[in-house]
């Protein structure tokens, strides 16, 4: 697709070449009978080329076979041909028109949420998107999945992509912007024949989420959008992903339209092929010094130069009747007996302590650091020390043991970081315990000042005052009684205030 640095709506080169056998569509855009819409003195736009443009597909079958591909649930999404209908033609209540070839681009239902939004932006519906389209808006959701700039935004969409109308009126592709970093997907298909007849209806009794009926876009939603910080930092991790080069779009979308990456966890793209080694010497032997290493490349050549001088003055003895391989008679000395003559020692077979995978850093393991300590004689290195200036084994271990107790004191001090940072948390979690339990006796103390003051404080204190007055009577009388039966107990009555 085309890349241009304008946000602006525009008409680009012809449509494809459609497939031979096919009626030849005529893209003017001149008002005829054929107008969808029905054509209402200009109160609403017309579409006269789509207008002409009638479905290929005339049996239920076929798209039934179809959703079956693409893995469209016929039961929620019902399949029907369009009939008499065109893709402009306002579609039956609950359906939407859809492409076949917009399935093969990684159009799926029901839609997904970024595909609605962009729709919906724009004003568009399903099928007034060419599938390279498709293509593109599923490849951005599997590349901002990959890049963790969820979920997708429209805003950062449009920011790397515009839209752009085909010559037939009332179609859009999406083209890169230069000023976002020219092309950003590579590997589309150059001509799709034959997409435009290849139509269908699907009936959903859900409402879609996204418009249904073809519209125009405004000149406010081609604009260049007005970034926020946070889409500013989606723009970057995505840029970060792509690199210098554009990215191709089948890392994230299959020939078949089978869009894996973007219906699961997608795979960022595949990093570039390590450079070959270069020609070191350190390459022999990793980790080994230079010029130990170089002395003994010499002293090797040396010894089988030496080797092949003396083979022809050895006698060859073979055994009688035998059939193997004839044996020198001289008896060859071990590697280890050669450089004990030479004055060095013999190397002695022990198990090789290795320095430990990793360090958790959070303690102070001086049993570890003691083995990394006597770990630093490894193998390779040992073999180097037969053959080495003493003087270059030195200054060798010198340089390791340094190594190793840098190590060791990074390790400390970042224990000790560590230890800081708990001990500032534990007193952080006893000050916010201390600031709630304050405020709950504050809160615990305002409430019963609160509960003092109301009247339902008063209510309680008159209802127990009337308690104690009542049992008071009870016992006056029964007190009143017992020392003078004769007296009337209806007489004995004390008022609540008493007597005044």
């Amino acid at each position: 697709m085309p890349s241009s640095s304008s946000s602006s709506v525009q008409i680009l080169d012809p449509i494809p070449a459609r497939a031979s056998g096919t009626t030849p569509v005529d893209t003017s855009d001149s008002d005829d009978d054929g107008s969808c819409f029905g054509g209402g003195a200009g109160t609403a736009p017309t579409w006269p080329a789509a207008g002409r443009i009638a479905s290929s597909f005339r049996s239920q079958k076929a798209l039934d076979a179809l959703c079956k591909k693409h893995g469209v649930d016929t039961r929620e999404f019902a399949p029907f041909p369009a009939g008499g209908r065109r893709a402009c033609s306002p579609p039956p209540a609950g359906a939407v028109c859809v492409y076949a070839d917009a399935l093969e681009a990684g159009m799926r239902v029901p839609l997904h949420p970024f595909f609605g939004e962009v729709l919906s932006h724009f004003g568009l519906a399903p099928s007034q998107l060419a599938p390279n389209c498709w293509r593109v808006m599923a490849a951005f959701v599997a590349l901002s999945r990959a890049a963790g700039a969820r979920p997708p935004s429209v805003a950062v969409f449009r920011h790397f992509f515009a839209l752009r109308a085909l010559k037939l009126k009332g179609l859009y592709c999406f083209s890169s912007k230069e000023t976002a970093g020219g092309v950003f997907f590579t590997g589309l298909p150059d001509s799709i024949k034959g997409w435009k007849e290849g139509f269908f209806f699907l009936k959903s009794a859900a409402p879609w989420p996204c418009p249904v009926l073809w519209g125009e876009p405004t000149k406010k939603s081609t604009a260049d959008p007005m970034l926020t910080s946070k889409e500013k930092d989606m723009v970057e991790k995505l840029l970060r992903v792509r690199g210098a080069a554009a990215i191709d779009i089948r890392t994230y979308i299959s020939d078949d339209g089978n869009v894996a990456a973007a219906t699961t966890t997608p795979c960022a793209p595949k990093p570039p092929p390590p450079s070959p080694p270069t020609t070191r010497h350190t390459s022999g032997a990793k980790g080994m010094d230079p010029s130990i290493y170089d002395m003994m490349q010499n002293m090797r050549a040396e010894k089988a130069a030496a080797e092949a001088a003396a083979a022809p003055k050895v006698a060859v003895k073979s055994e009688p009747g035998g059939s193997g391989t004839p044996s020198t008679g001289k008896k060859r000395k071990m590697p280890e007996e050669d450089n004990a003559k030479e004055g060095f020692f013999a190397r002695q077979d022990r198990k090789p302590q290795h320095a430990p995978d990793r360090h958790d850093g959070d303690t102070v393991d001086w049993e570890a650091a003691r083995q990394l300590l006597q770990s630093i004689v490894t193998p390779a290195r040992e073999r180097a020390f037969l053959v080495a200036n003493p003087f270059n084994v030195i200054a060798s271990s010198y340089v390791a043991t340094l190594q190793a107790a840098n190590y060791a004191t990074a390790s400390f001090g970042h224990a000790l970081k560590l230890q800081e940072e708990l001990e500032k948390a534990k007193a952080e979690l006893a000050e916010a315990k201390k600031a709630t339990a304050a405020e709950v006796e504050s809160a615990r103390a305002a409430a019963v000042q609160e509960f003092l003051g109301s009247k339902e404080h008063e209510r309680r204190l008159v209802e127990e005052a009337l308690k104690g007055y009542e049992r008071g009577m009870e016992d006056m009388k029964r007190v009143a009684l017992g020392l003078r039966p004769d007296i009337d107990p209806a007489r004995l009555f004390v008022p609540p205030g008493g007597f005044r």
